[in-house]
């Protein structure tokens, strides 16, 4: 269809295995050498071995064209043989006449045959019909006829200065009996060479196969081992302008730079893909009339050679492709973060330690030195009804939304001799330099109700490393007895709840912040 839009002599990308269009590129290049190399110096078995689509066929054909006519050769494509019709195939692609015992014959060569025991060996004279008339012969002949008639005739073309090769397509597919066949034709060699050269081509299996440990004569005899791999893009590249230069150097398509990437992106440089992917895409661009095949042409076509279960394979590769990307993006996302969240965490902790700084130099200021713990107890009467541990409230405070100014009562003096505690009530604890200044004021905030004395101890303690003027009083409820815990006290509201922000920022959850008519 698109031939002759696009003025082309013949199809560029076919796959029949034309050896006009192989590209040599440097792998190709060495296997033809090495190939060549054997041949010449009649090596015994060689093998090239390659991935699926690599070329290794359309290599064997341009091996062909390129012996001369000293070397005669026998392809065999199809491996799936028994090894007597491996054989028979061998010498019927060989032209190998059938071997006579009569008078009228020709001498090509002799070889030597033991004799009884006690006799010499003696000269055994082996003859070929130099014309033959029949070539079916080989369909009926016995195995020994068959290899009677290789000997001679490998003979024949060694005495002429002629070489002989056998070269096997899709190896990897022979029977082990075949390859122990084949292994035994080897053996056909003269004192100081071999009559016949052997080249296994197959894919990678091939190696694997080779190192069977009932195959292990034969991988010891294989004397030059080569392995074809895809193409790199530049290689790709070239690849493709070779074959649309065979095809017609007057052809007017152009393939962009784009096109080329994607192409080589789903080819992963095998040729046989790069054929397929370039037909289809140069059918795509006949059906857009353009003469530039861009990448959404190339997508087109390899969209047409995916299966249903492949449709997905353009988000996939965008996927695989862009991953790293969207995860450094996320990465450098989540530690810009981070930084910023530390350093705002940074500057809170500062302007928080700021506030209690300059709160602590304002209380300390303001408040008396402490001379003696004040005693508060709580008569049995007037204790209130059972409440939960968190609002447990030592009688005489009142929250400080119902109260505009503190009530200043019962201030004792601190050089009266306090009164002896009252049976039953627990001393109160206190931080140092703090319980006795609320003799001149009475806000404070309730911050923890404890069952257990250690645990108030515990919970001033704490609060006081974080900078709080604390203390705990007891208060019996329900018959429970409570350590309430209390930072303060204060003069005023305003610094009350200046402290209480601070709290709140410094991770306590504080209960109340109350008025002590009683002190």
């Amino acid at each position: 269809m698109y031939q002759d839009f696009y003025a082309f002599k013949e199809k560029p990308f076919s796959l029949t295995p034309d050896p006009r269009f192989l590209y040599l590129s440097k792998q190709h290049q060495g296997a033809l050498d090495h190939m060549m190399y054997g041949i010449k110096q009649k090596e015994g078995f060689m093998v090239i071995a390659g991935d699926v689509g690599t070329g290794k066929t359309t290599l064997s054909r341009c091996l062909l064209d390129r012996l001369d006519r000293k070397v005669e050769v026998a392809l065999i494509l199809n491996p799936m043989l028994s090894d007597m019709d491996l054989l028979r195939t061998c010498v019927h692609d060989l032209r190998v006449p059938r071997l006579h015992q009569r008078r009228n014959r020709v001498l090509v060569g002799a070889s030597h045959q033991e004799g009884e025991q006690g006799q010499e060996s003696r000269p055994v004279e082996i003859e070929i019909e130099l014309e033959d008339p029949d070539s079916e012969w080989v369909n009926t002949a016995s195995k020994k006829e068959l290899l009677d008639a290789l000997n001679a005739f490998l003979l024949a073309q060694h005495n002429a200065g002629k070489s002989t090769v056998l070269i096997i397509d899709e190896a990897q597919n022979l029977p082990l009996d075949v390859l122990e066949q084949l292994r035994i034709l080897s053996n056909l060699e003269t004192e100081k060479e071999k009559l016949l050269q052997i080249i296994f081509v197959g894919q990678l299996e091939l190696n694997d196969k080779l190192k069977l440990p009932e195959l292990k004569q034969l991988n010891q005899r294989i004397s030059i081992r080569y392995e074809i791999g895809p193409l790199s893009f530049e290689e790709s590249k070239n690849y493709i302008n070779h074959r649309l230069l065979v095809a017609g150097a007057s052809s007017r398509v152009v393939f962009a730079p784009g096109t080329l990437k994607e192409i080589y992106q789903y080819s992963k440089g095998y040729p046989r893909l790069i054929n397929l992917v370039c037909d289809r895409t140069l059918l795509a661009g006949f059906n857009a009339q353009a003469d530039t095949l861009d990448r959404s042409h190339a997508r087109q076509g390899i969209r047409s050679l995916l299966g249903e279960e492949d449709q997905n394979y353009f988000l996939k590769r965008f996927i695989k492709v862009r991953l790293p990307l969207i995860v450094s993006i996320l990465f450098f996302i989540g530690g810009l973060a981070f930084f910023i969240l530390s350093q705002m965490d940074l500057n809170l902790k500062s302007g928080l330690s700021s506030i209690l700084s300059v709160t602590r130099e304002y209380v300390k200021a303001e408040l008396p030195p402490s001379a003696t713990p004040v005693k508060v107890s709580l008569p049995e009467a007037a204790r209130p009804p059972s409440t939960p541990a968190a609002a447990v409230q030592p009688q005489g405070e009142s929250p400080v939304e119902n109260i505009q100014e503190p009530v200043q009562e019962g201030v004792r003096d601190p050089t009266e001799p306090q009164p002896a505690p009252v049976a039953g009530i627990a001393p109160e604890g206190t931080v140092a330099n703090v319980t006795n200044g609320m003799a001149k004021g009475f806000y404070r905030i309730h911050v923890d109700s404890l069952k257990t004395q250690t645990e108030a101890e515990d919970e001033v303690k704490a609060l006081a490393e974080k900078g709080f003027n604390s203390f705990w009083k007891t208060a019996v409820t329900g018959g429970q007895e409570w350590y309430v815990v209390y930072v303060g006290p204060f003069e005023d509201a305003r610094n009350a709840k200046i402290h209480l922000n601070a709290l709140k920022f410094a991770g306590w959850k504080p209960i109340l912040l109350s008025v002590s008519k009683a002190g």
